[in-house]
């Protein structure tokens, strides 16, 4: 009974190492990684769509400025009146009371335009055409400075997320050497306890020890992932899996 017993604490033992030896390959490619220069990933934020969507809204402002500007011509009215066409003409004569009444019937081909410019002067419009202009150009002020403001937001982000990523890369290597050494306490502890040095409980302490430094590890890896995929899109770089 105590043989079979000992055989599956080995079993057990084989089949949780497996899984360790899963998990730190997980773990390798964070623990050898090594973050882009700030700057770079500054650059990236500049290429996101929030900077594009800034962009298309100044350069419509530009247009409307432009149409601001040509907005005097609404105060000429160029107009013109094209016809074409015959006229026929009817008259008569009355050359007295001893001769008959003449009637006379003409016609011909007449052609009539007209053409011609208005001046409007709607003096409202006139007097605050430069309030009008001064307006837009503020708006375009206005979008590009709210553009700067977002963008400087987004750097402080990053840099806030830089740095906790980066100590995360440090603590981890902490973190797995801690894992490898409980797995090895746990290893010895095995063997002790298979040639009968040490009973179960203490074989079950240096099991729980070594199961805690692996949910350690799995919660660093996890917070890290995040964060460097939230780096990610904050920057608009690509970071994990290059």
């Amino acid at each position: 009974m105590i043989n079979m017993k000992k055989s599956l604490t080995l079993l057990i033992f084989f089949v949780f190492s497996f899984g360790v030896a899963k998990a730190q390959l997980a773990t390798d490619d964070l623990r050898q990684m090594k973050l882009p220069p700030l700057e770079k990933l500054f650059e990236g934020a500049m290429s996101s769509a929030m900077v594009q969507f800034y962009e298309l809204r100044m350069e419509g402002e530009r247009l409307t400025l432009k149409s601001e500007k040509r907005r005097w011509l609404e105060y000429f009215n160029i107009f013109g009146t094209y016809q074409y066409g015959v006229i026929g003409l009817n008259s008569y004569t009355n050359l007295g009371s001893d001769y008959p009444i003449v009637y006379q019937n003409s016609a011909g081909n007449q052609l009539w335009y007209n053409a011609g410019v208005s001046l409007i002067l709607p003096l409202g419009k006139i007097f605050d055409r430069g309030n009008s202009i001064r307006r837009q150009k503020l708006k375009i002020d206005e979008t590009t400075k709210e553009m700067e403001m977002w963008y400087n937001e987004q750097k402080i982000k990053i840099v806030e997320l830089y740095v906790k990523v980066d100590e995360m890369l440090n603590t981890i290597s902490l973190v797995i050497e801690q894992n490898l050494l409980a797995q090895a306490q746990y290893d010895v502890a095995q063997k002790d306890y298979i040639m009968g040095k040490i009973n179960a409980q203490e074989l079950n302490s240096a099991k729980g020890t070594e199961v805690q430094s692996k949910i350690q590890l799995e919660r660093v890896r996890s917070e890290l992932n995040t964060s460097l995929m939230k780096l990610e899109i904050l920057s608009n770089t690509k970071i994990l899996n290059k």
